[in-house]
């Protein structure tokens, strides 16, 4: 009778232990999702620190062609060698890291690299896979070498796995640019009421996914130019993340 009594107890034990785990609310202590992926990157809080030549002087390169800040998420230089991939393994210096830093490709795409280090340029991109973070932080202001001020509005971010037309800047499968680009604002996980047009101008932010990691997947985040604030007197300069004329 002792043992048979042990027994119940011990089956009553791992029911509840099993309902405890499995069923019952949990209260979350952790930070919300839009924290997840936390970078140690010094951010700047205030645009007036933000002057491309002196970034040029400070780590004596002139391949930094300009500079890119989302408040409250990161703050780089933009860097461009005769290779697109020469920046994937070089930081600011020049100098070899594999970490390496922010580079631009076809003046509509910067990259960089995410990872488990917590200083990779681009980590913190992987918060726009949450809602909250996306609708937050939703401004990316670029910098060209005459300080000449970009603004983009975040109208996409979502996780590519196969369909890589978005690095496209002259042809979209018979779409038209417009087409294109609403075929890209559809594939975000969140949408917005952003217009698009055939005269609209792009960047796109892309870095490996950390989020359900498994087979090759970048992360994306796009942004559509809302303003421009010119600091020199020369209004001809060309935009540094606007689609090449066809």
């Amino acid at each position: 009778m002792k043992n048979k009594n042990i027994k119940i107890f011990l089956i009553i034990i791992i029911f509840l232990t099993v309902f405890i785990i499995f069923y019952l609310p949990r209260t979350n202590n952790e930070e919300p999702s839009n924290y997840v992926f936390k970078t140690t990157n010094k951010i700047i809080n205030t645009e007036d620190q933000i002057d491309v030549k002196s970034e040029i002087e400070k780590y004596n390169n002139p391949d930094i062609i300009g500079y890119i800040y989302i408040p409250n998420v990161l703050s780089s230089p933009i860097l461009k060698s005769t290779t697109n991939e020469y920046y994937l393994s070089h930081d600011n210096y020049g100098n070899y890291d594999k970490k390496g830093t922010i580079t631009i490709d076809k003046k509509i795409l910067l990259y960089g690299h995410s990872g488990k280090e917590t200083d990779l340029p681009f980590l913190a991109l992987n918060n726009y896979t949450d809602e909250s973070f996306f609708k937050k932080n939703n401004i990316i202001y670029i910098y060209d070498s005459n300080n000449t001020k970009y603004t983009y509005k975040i109208f996409s971010s979502y996780i590519e796995t196969k369909d890589f037309d978005y690095v496209n800047i002259k042809s979209f499968n018979g779409l038209t640019w417009k087409e294109h680009l609403n075929k890209l604002k559809n594939k975000s996980l969140f949408k917005t009421d952003t217009e698009l047009t055939d005269d609209s101008k792009v960047i796109i932010l892309q870095t490996c996914s950390m989020v359900n990691k498994g087979n090759k997947k970048y992360q994306l985040v796009i942004g559509v130019l809302t303003n421009v604030e010119y600091t020199s007197q020369n209004n001809k300069i060309m935009l540094i993340c606007s689609r090449i004329n066809r």
